[in-house]
């Protein structure tokens, strides 16, 4: 009873990290002080440098910004919007400090609608071109991710990283 309670726990964590998250970066704030500036020419060039710079390959990008290299071809079908995902996955920032990660909650995969807000942009674009048992890496701009919002210890636009795989698809 108690390791499924902690499994619970580690779950509406991990949910609740990247709801908040999406959550602001969807809302819209009449604020004078919030950073409306257009930073998708910064974010390409700070992603194609990090791809560079880490001699990474294999990545393509989507016509939105979201670079997306697959480490590991899954074994089915494509995600379609609506299907459950269960994933695990290891976020950081382009100076490689990881922010959040399943490993840190035991390896419970986070689980997820695909294509219905529950997450950042960039997961919900991101997983769409995956496939049940696939390993990718996604290099998501800020306007993806979490925008001119600051979350937990993510600056406000930062591009990201995510190493992901894909456990189930239901």
């Amino acid at each position: 009873m108690i390791r499924s309670l902690l499994r619970r726990s580690a779950t509406w964590y991990g949910l609740c990290l990247l709801l908040i998250g999406s959550l602001l970066s969807a809302c819209q704030k009449n604020d004078a002080t919030l950073d409306t500036t257009d930073y998708s020419a910064r974010d390409e060039s700070l992603i194609k440098a990090y791809i560079t710079d880490n001699n990474l390959t294999g990545f393509r990008r989507d016509t939105l910004g979201l670079y997306i290299a697959v480490t590991q071809p899954g074994n089915g079908v494509k995600i379609n919007k609506g299907q459950k995902v269960s994933a695990l996955y290891t976020g950081m920032t382009l100076d490689n400090r990881v922010f959040d990660s399943t490993g840190s909650r035991n390896n419970q995969p986070f689980t997820f609608s695909v294509g219905q807000g529950q997450v950042i942009a960039g997961w919900d674009l991101g997983f769409a071109k995956l496939t049940k048992g696939a390993k990718a890496t996604l290099l998501i701009p800020s306007g993806l991710g979490y925008g001119p919002y600051a979350v937990g210890n993510i600056p406000a636009n930062s591009v990201l990283r995510f190493d992901v795989e894909i456990k189930d698809v239901q």
